[in-house]
């Protein structure tokens, strides 16, 4: 793999523009830092985008078992569901969404 000399410390360098860019440290630039780096950037993304679309997903699943049962759900329950970015919460109570009679009983205690 070839090494890359020197990284670009303006954007006008890089793209011929006079943009600032993002100053790493000249270490990332390094062979065997850059790919460590690379990596690590890529799985903290990775793992964080997962982890917002598995809220989102969560959410419209607890608010569809509501629907599909034909419970009209409060604007006050739509903004506590949006406020929370739990996952954990979020499927504990998408797990009570199938029983509780009706949606301020999925935030009631125990």
């Amino acid at each position: 793999m070839p090494t890359v000399p020197d990284a670009p410390d303006t954007a006008a360098d890089a793209q011929g523009e006079g943009r600032p860019r993002w100053r790493l440290p000249s270490y990332i630039w390094q062979d065997p830092m850059r790919r460590y780096w690379l990596e690590a950037a890529e799985r903290a993304f990775r793992e964080g985008y997962e982890e917002s679309v598995r809220v989102g997903l969560e959410r419209s699943v607890i608010l569809r078992l509501f629907f599909w049962r034909g419970i009209d759900v409060s604007e006050s329950v739509l903004r506590r569901l949006r406020e929370t970015d739990d996952l954990a919460q979020l499927e504990a109570w998408r797990e009570r969404a199938y029983d509780v009679a009706t949606p301020e009983d999925l935030f009631a205690a125990g």
